[in-house]
C-alpha cells in the first residue's frame, strides 16, 4: 500500500511521567517536521524503583526526538523533582532536513539524615 499524503501525521509527541513517594520524574518529547517526504519519532520513558527496604529512590529515564523532512523541529525535556541528586546528559543537532534531540536522566533520592 502506498500513502502519498501523510500530512495529518507530522506531529508526534510523548509523554511520560511516574510518581513514587514525594519524588517525580517526567519525560516529555516532541518532533515535527513538514513537506512531502518526512519522518518524525518521539520516545520517552522513565522507571522508579526503590531500593534497601524503601531507603533509596532511583529513577531513571530517556528521551529521543527525530525529525526528517523541510523546517524540522526536535525536543526533549525532563523534570525531576523530589529528588537529592539529578544526572542529566543529552545529545542534539540539527541540519537543513534534521534535527534531532535525547536526554538520559538519573535521579536518586535518599532518606533524610536524623540529626
Amino acid at each position: 500500500m502506498l500513502i502519498t499524503d501523510l500530512s495529518y501525521l507530522e506531529n508526534v509527541s510523548e509523554n511520560e511521567s511516574i510518581l513514587g513517594g514525594d519524588s517525580l520524574l517526567g519525560i516529555t518529547s516532541y518532533a515535527s517536521a513538514e513537506g512531502d517526504v518526512t519522518y518524525t519519532l518521539a520516545t520517552a520513558n522513565t522507571n522508579l524503583k526503590t531500593v534497601g527496604n524503601g531507603k533509596v529512590t532511583i529513577g531513571k529515564g530517556n528521551g529521543t526526538a527525530l525529525a526528517i523532512g523541510s523546517d524540522p523541529y526536535a525536543e526533549v525535556s525532563y523534570d525531576a523533582q523530589g529528588f537529592d541528586k539529578v544526572i542529566a546528559k543529552g545529545n542534539s543537532g540539527a541540519g537543513e532536513n534534521y534535527a534531532f534531540d535525547s536526554v538520559r536522566v538519573i535521579a536518586i533520592s535518599t532518606p533524610a539524615r536524623k540529626k
